[in-house]
């Protein structure tokens, strides 16, 4: 994973005109990734998703009450 600098030194490098190649050559990395961050526009992180679960307790909770 590049760190932001990386991901906006790369993205300064294709604004100015350069061909992904010139890019992968200037910086070290793989074509691939760099087509991958130039695609994206969102950096942050997914939110974790909470799956609600049913208690244990829910087929009995008219005998506990």
């Amino acid at each position: 994973m590049l760190t932001m600098s990386q991901i906006n030194h790369i993205k300064d490098l294709n604004n100015c005109g350069y061909r992904i190649s010139e890019i992968s050559e200037k910086t070290g990395t793989d074509p691939k990734t760099i087509r991958k961050y130039l695609a994206r526009e969102d950096f942050s992180p997914a939110p974790p998703v909470i799956r609600e679960m049913p208690s244990k307790l829910d087929p009995f909770k008219p005998v506990i009450q």
